[in-house]
Protein backbone atom coordinates (compact mmCIF):
# COMPACT_ATOMS: atom_id res chain seq x y z
CA UNK A 1 0.00 0.00 0.00
CA UNK A 2 2.85 2.55 0.84
CA UNK A 3 2.70 5.97 2.21
CA UNK A 4 4.51 5.43 5.26
CA UNK A 5 8.33 6.42 6.31
CA UNK A 6 11.19 6.55 8.33
CA UNK A 7 13.95 8.80 8.24
CA UNK A 8 16.81 7.17 10.15
CA UNK A 9 19.65 9.98 9.63
CA UNK A 10 20.93 7.63 7.02
CA UNK A 11 18.23 6.83 4.47
CA UNK A 12 14.18 6.76 3.83
CA UNK A 13 13.21 3.56 4.15
CA UNK A 14 9.85 2.80 2.11
CA UNK A 15 7.17 0.87 4.47
CA UNK A 16 3.79 -0.54 4.00
CA UNK A 17 0.77 0.14 6.07
CA UNK A 18 -0.70 -2.84 6.99
CA UNK A 19 -4.32 -1.66 8.45
CA UNK A 20 -5.65 1.33 10.73
CA UNK A 21 -7.02 -1.61 13.12
CA UNK A 22 -8.59 0.65 15.50
CA UNK A 23 -9.30 4.39 15.74
CA UNK A 24 -6.11 5.24 17.20
CA UNK A 25 -4.21 2.34 16.39
CA UNK A 26 -2.02 1.64 13.44
CA UNK A 27 -0.33 -1.81 12.49
CA UNK A 28 2.54 -1.09 9.79
CA UNK A 29 5.34 -3.32 7.83
CA UNK A 30 8.80 -1.36 8.31
CA UNK A 31 11.43 -1.94 5.69
CA UNK A 32 14.54 -3.78 6.60
CA UNK A 33 12.91 -4.20 9.97
CA UNK A 34 12.84 -7.94 10.50
CA UNK A 35 12.78 -8.80 13.87
CA UNK A 36 11.79 -6.90 17.89
CA UNK A 37 15.54 -5.74 18.29
CA UNK A 38 15.66 -3.78 15.17
CA UNK A 39 12.36 -2.42 15.21
CA UNK A 40 13.38 -1.09 19.15
CA UNK A 41 16.46 0.47 17.49
CA UNK A 42 13.61 3.01 15.53
CA UNK A 43 12.73 4.37 18.79
CA UNK A 44 12.74 8.21 19.08
CA UNK A 45 12.70 8.28 14.75
CA UNK A 46 10.79 10.18 12.78
CA UNK A 47 7.77 8.34 11.60
CA UNK A 48 5.89 10.34 8.40
CA UNK A 49 2.17 8.52 7.29
CA UNK A 50 1.43 10.02 3.95
CA UNK A 51 -2.04 11.93 4.12
CA UNK A 52 -4.33 9.89 1.79
CA UNK A 53 -3.71 7.35 4.25
CA UNK A 54 -5.62 9.28 7.74
CA UNK A 55 -9.26 8.94 8.07
CA UNK A 56 -11.32 11.02 6.31
CA UNK A 57 -12.82 13.52 8.99
CA UNK A 58 -16.09 14.84 9.96
CA UNK A 59 -18.03 18.50 9.31
CA UNK A 60 -15.84 20.66 12.38
CA UNK A 61 -13.17 18.37 12.33
CA UNK A 62 -9.73 19.28 11.47
CA UNK A 63 -5.71 18.28 11.35
CA UNK A 64 -3.39 19.99 13.45
CA UNK A 65 -1.58 20.74 10.30
CA UNK A 66 -4.25 21.93 8.54
CA UNK A 67 -4.34 24.98 11.15
CA UNK A 68 -0.95 25.79 11.01
CA UNK A 69 -0.03 29.20 8.55
CA UNK A 70 -3.41 30.22 8.21
CA UNK A 71 -4.23 33.59 8.22
CA UNK A 72 -6.35 34.78 11.15
CA UNK A 73 -8.96 37.83 11.41
CA UNK A 74 -10.73 39.20 14.65
CA UNK A 75 -14.22 39.18 14.13
CA UNK A 76 -14.86 43.29 14.33
CA UNK A 77 -11.41 43.96 14.75
CA UNK A 78 -8.95 45.56 12.44
CA UNK A 79 -6.00 42.86 14.29
CA UNK A 80 -4.99 40.15 12.09
CA UNK A 81 -2.46 37.60 12.84
CA UNK A 82 -1.40 33.47 11.60
CA UNK A 83 -1.87 30.49 13.31
CA UNK A 84 1.91 29.18 14.36
CA UNK A 85 0.57 25.83 15.61
CA UNK A 86 -1.63 24.23 17.46
CA UNK A 87 -1.58 22.23 20.73
CA UNK A 88 -3.54 20.14 23.53
CA UNK A 89 -2.13 20.72 26.90
CA UNK A 90 -4.73 18.40 28.66
CA UNK A 91 -7.76 20.89 28.69
CA UNK A 92 -8.52 21.17 25.23
CA UNK A 93 -7.04 22.27 21.89
CA UNK A 94 -5.35 25.34 21.82
CA UNK A 95 -4.12 27.89 18.60
CA UNK A 96 -0.48 29.31 19.09
CA UNK A 97 -1.36 32.24 17.20
CA UNK A 98 0.65 35.59 16.19
CA UNK A 99 -1.00 38.97 15.92
CA UNK A 100 0.30 41.55 13.45
CA UNK A 101 0.20 44.32 16.52
CA UNK A 102 2.12 41.77 19.17
CA UNK A 103 5.76 40.61 19.37
CA UNK A 104 5.01 37.48 21.55
CA UNK A 105 2.01 34.85 20.55
CA UNK A 106 -1.14 34.11 22.40
CA UNK A 107 -3.08 31.29 23.31
CA UNK A 108 -6.63 31.10 21.82
CA UNK A 109 -8.56 27.92 23.12
CA UNK A 110 -9.90 25.91 20.05
CA UNK A 111 -13.74 26.29 20.64
CA UNK A 112 -17.01 27.73 19.44
CA UNK A 113 -16.72 30.50 21.97
CA UNK A 114 -13.35 31.70 20.21
CA UNK A 115 -13.41 30.52 16.99
CA UNK A 116 -16.24 31.42 14.76
CA UNK A 117 -15.24 30.16 10.96
CA UNK A 118 -12.63 27.87 9.83
CA UNK A 119 -12.12 28.42 5.84
CA UNK A 120 -9.26 25.60 4.64
CA UNK A 121 -10.06 26.73 1.21
CA UNK A 122 -9.10 30.45 1.56
CA UNK A 123 -6.86 30.12 4.26
CA UNK A 124 -8.46 31.67 7.12
CA UNK A 125 -9.63 31.56 10.31
CA UNK A 126 -12.00 34.15 11.98
CA UNK A 127 -11.81 34.28 15.66
CA UNK A 128 -14.19 35.88 18.18
CA UNK A 129 -12.03 36.19 21.61
CA UNK A 130 -14.19 35.59 24.95
CA UNK A 131 -13.88 39.28 26.40
CA UNK A 132 -10.41 39.79 28.13
CA UNK A 133 -8.55 37.38 26.01
CA UNK A 134 -6.60 39.62 23.61
CA UNK A 135 -6.09 42.55 25.95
Amino acid sequence: MGGLGVWDHVHWMHNEIIKNSKKNIWIASIAETKNKEQAEGLKGQLIFLEKKFLPKLMANEFYYEDLKGLQIKIDGSTQKGIVKDVFNFGSGDVLEVSLDDREATIYIPFDRDNVRRIDLSNGEILLTPIKGLLT
